[in-house]
């Protein structure tokens, strides 16, 4: 079918690189959403824990995609949007695996916002963080050194941004459950794969904006975002690809010397906290060498030196 004949049908894609809570919760719930159960599309990035396989036992209807390594968040995704690409929707919902759909039928009211405003790239819906009680913000701004310095008080004392209460345009949206417009992809481009994941998704509506197109957060429930609490240290590989990726994107969008700071900044506070480490052995074995490898990262981007292993590929063991 031609891309005009299925001009406001939607394909969904969940990428995922093992079985996740509550992997199977979520694609049942999204195989509601669909027109036809192969337009939801799992991609199986990498072969950890034979996943593929696991969801085509379950999920033998759906679309599965099975890449031979894993490719992270924007490479998983991409290949899941080619596809879609490829079959002529005009939408694609992005999707992690680790929620389950709060409010059946979130989709098709998604598709209709967007046929209402031609402009806007990206609609982004009312998420939950781990139950049905706590919205989660997934209106952001985009990555700045200011920002980040003046709002850091604010973060640690965990300060609450509630959500808007109407549709409204947005700086970026968060990716946990985002309604792309492929027309507006093939203007933009897929999502940045030197990335990996995290600020992917500000880059990607930096780009949007700049070809005169809109990202749009709507207050309509979704899905239930059950994030685990796991992960986050602050030497953990998670971590370093949000720092990471925030001076790249800094440099990239035409801000030099906020990356500087940013990068100067986000040391001098890894310093100190593996200062605080030092009796914890372990710990201050772990945070030498995220040190190492941030400030190898740093240096390299802010060098614009050509990317290599200096980059700290995500992919790898850490």
């Amino acid at each position: 079918m031609t891309r005009a004949a299925n001009a406001a049908r939607a394909a969904i894609v969940v990428c995922a690189h093992r079985v996740c809570f509550p992997l199977d919760r979520c694609l049942d719930g999204l195989r509601g959403e669909v027109d036809r159960p192969e337009d939801l599309v799992f991609v199986a990035n990498g072969r950890e824990e034979r996943v593929g396989d696991w969801v085509r036992a379950r999920f033998p209807e759906i679309t599965i995609l099975e890449l031979p390594e894993n490719r992270h968040y924007c490479g998983g995704y991409n290949a899941g949007i080619r596809w879609a690409i490829q079959r002529g929707h005009g939408y694609v919902l992005l999707v992690n695996g680790d929620t389950e759909v709060a409010a059946p039928g979130f989709l098709r009211r998604l598709v209709q916002f967007a046929e209402r405003h031609p402009r806007a790239a990206f609609v982004g819906p009312k998420v939950f963080f781990r139950s049905p009680h706590e919205v989660q913000r997934t209106s952001l701004c985009y990555p700045s050194f200011w920002r980040h310095f003046w709002g850091w008080p604010a973060h640690r004392l965990r300060a609450p941004r509630p959500q808007a209460e109407a549709p409204a345009e947005v700086e970026f949206l968060n990716g946990v459950c985002v309604l792309c417009r492929v027309a507006a992809l093939d203007e933009i481009g897929l999502l940045d794969e030197n990335m990996g994941g995290y600020v992917e998704d500000a880059d990607w509506s930096w780009r949007a904006r700049g070809a005169g197109l809109t990202s749009f957060y709507v207050p309509e429930a979704s899905v239930i975002h059950h994030e685990t609490q796991d992960g986050y240290e602050q030497h953990s590989l998670k971590t370093f690809m949000l720092k990471r990726n925030t001076v790249y994107w800094l440099k990239k969008s035409g801000a030099p010397t906020q990356a500087l700071a940013y990068a100067l900044f986000s040391l001098g506070l890894a310093v100190v906290r593996a200062g605080g480490a030092m009796l914890r052995r372990k710990e201050a074995s772990r945070y030498r060498v995220f040190l190492r490898r941030l400030a190898r990262a740093y240096w390299g981007i802010l060098s614009r030196r050509p990317m290599g292993e200096w980059f700290g590929p995500p992919f790898g063991s850490w």
